[in-house]
């Protein structure tokens, strides 16, 4: 029984769920950058991010995710530029995605500004469609696919981020171009993505960070709550909830003042959660100090303290 639901749902991640094709993280407050071409307008430092995700564990074919990412604010250009590499396994699925962004910041007042972001990028998408297994095999619709078929298609995106007051608002769009009725295995469906980000420092021991992540595909849904509390500017633990999927916990470690890492693991409770033992996640942050305005700068939760 359990062989032929991996196999079923195994056809259906490579032929249907589209809502996959943007990466799942449950570290998703570290690396909006990957969401978002806005957010290296709101930085003076240089930011490089690691990612690994092996979601579901024990169910055969689960989705793994790994990614990449870097982005800098560069005074000279009046804004930043940013870096996404992102790989991910989804059944008889692969995608590769890069993609570079530039966006351009605008200084409100001294203690906020706002980015405007444009990216641009590859998208390669490989089906092994010789290991799919469908019902009837020698009566397949015209759509379905028999051999490996491997294409590649451009995509844009676009986004604007607020930050500030201890608060960071972004709002984004990628896949510009494509539509969800005209949405394939291998042209991914225009994604919607809105988050926000507020920095509390409790006393000068504890600092409280509330995260929350929303992503959309015209009428498909789903939001992210993220709780990162930080003592001594040292330790980080964490709770995460996913709207109808998921709730798990994170842990991570200041290895030094700029090197952060940490570990999540989240449990799926839907119709699944019989046949897997969760989805584990770790993460790599490196942070470098960048050239400094003269006038005073921003306070904004970029790296939860």
């Amino acid at each position: 029984m359990k062989k032929l639901i991996t196999i079923l749902v195994g056809a259906a991640f490579a032929l249907n769920l589209q809502a996959q094709n943007e990466p799942v993280v449950a570290h998703f407050a570290y690396h909006t950058n990957v969401f978002n071409p806005a957010v290296s307008g709101n930085t003076r430092d240089i930011y490089i991010g690691a990612l690994y995700r092996q979601q579901w564990v024990g169910f055969k074919e689960a989705p793994s995710t790994f990614l990449v990412n870097a982005y800098a604010g560069i005074t000279k250009i009046k804004g930043g530029v940013g870096l996404v590499i992102s790989n991910d396994m989804l059944g008889k699925q692969r995608f590769t995605t890069a993609k570079i962004s530039y966006a351009y910041s605008q200084r409100l007042n001294d203690r906020s500004r706002l980015s405007i972001g444009l990216g641009i990028g590859l998208f390669n998408s490989f089906v092994k469609g010789t290991e799919l297994i469908y019902q009837d095999h020698y009566n397949v619709d015209q759509s379905a696919l028999l051999t490996n078929t491997n294409k590649f298609k451009a995509f844009l995106s676009a986004g604007v981020e607020f930050s500030g007051y201890n608060t960071t608002i972004g709002f984004s769009v990628s896949n510009l171009d494509q539509g969800l009725k005209s949405a394939t295995p291998f042209k991914v469906p225009r994604h919607y993505f809105a988050y926000a980000k507020y920095s509390w420092d409790i006393n000068t021991k504890f600092n409280l960070t509330p995260a929350v992540f929303v992503r959309s595909i015209d009428f498909i849904a789903q939001a992210e709550v993220n709780l990162a509390l930080t003592w001594n500017k040292r330790i980080v633990v964490g709770l995460l909830y996913r709207s109808n999927d998921a709730a798990g916990a994170m842990l991570g470690v200041h290895i030094t003042k700029h090197l952060l890492a940490s570990y999540a693991y989240d449990f799926n409770f839907g119709k699944l959660s019989p046949y897997q033992t969760g989805s584990h996640e770790v993460q790599l942050i490196y942070r470098i100090n960048g050239m400094k305005e003269k006038r005073t700068f921003y306070k904004s939760p970029r790296y939860l303290n």
